[in-house]
């Protein structure tokens, strides 16, 4: 059975209920209605689900290259190499945790951990703000987020040529090619 939903009286009402059984006169709940919440949640449920899965692979395909890394520079660098098997056999365990444990545990298991040490949360909720943020800023294209587009100088834009530095460099409208 569905989980009342609070109202703005602070009375709740199960959403799979009947319009026959409304609490006020002027009060309709649609058909259906509980139906439709039942299958919102099932279908959030599922892209939660895939995407934890694709976020657990990502996981463990960072660690088999930070462990492939380890082993490149072992001969460098002991101490450094150990400290990035540490770091991938950590991000195993993470990997291997999202794949195992439900969606609902992860968020309990996540706000129990926020309830008890608060700050780490706090850091950790930062850290992972700035490296979703390079992600995306990484993955858009280059120049400002403009896709480079042959022939803009006509329109009135700017011609962007590679430069062999690998950076680009702007010729001003109606200069360029």
């Amino acid at each position: 059975m569905a989980e009342p939903i609070a109202r703005a009286s602070g009375e709740g009402f199960d959403p799979s209920s009947s319009a026959a059984e409304a609490s006020s006169p002027g009060e309709t709940i649609p058909e259906g209605t509980g139906q439709t919440i039942t299958e919102a949640k099932s279908l959030v449920r599922d892209v939660a689900d895939t995407q934890r899965r694709k976020v657990a692979d990502a996981l463990g395909g960072m660690a088999q290259a930070l462990h492939r890394t380890a082993q490149d520079i072992d001969s460098e660098s002991k101490s450094m190499a150990r400290y990035t098997d540490m770091a991938a056999e950590r991000l195993e365990q993470v990997s291997r945790y999202l794949r195992q444990a439900h969606w609902n545990d992860i968020v309990d298991e996540t706000v129990d951990f926020a309830r008890r040490q608060p700050w780490w949360f706090i850091g950790g909720a930062a850290a992972a703000g700035f490296i979703l943020a390079r992600a995306v800023k990484g993955s858009l294209p280059k120049g400002g987020g403009e896709p480079a587009v042959a022939g803009t100088a006509e329109l009135g834009g700017s011609a962007a040529a590679p430069h062999p530095a690998g950076s680009t460099v702007t010729a001003p409208a109606g200069e360029g090619s």
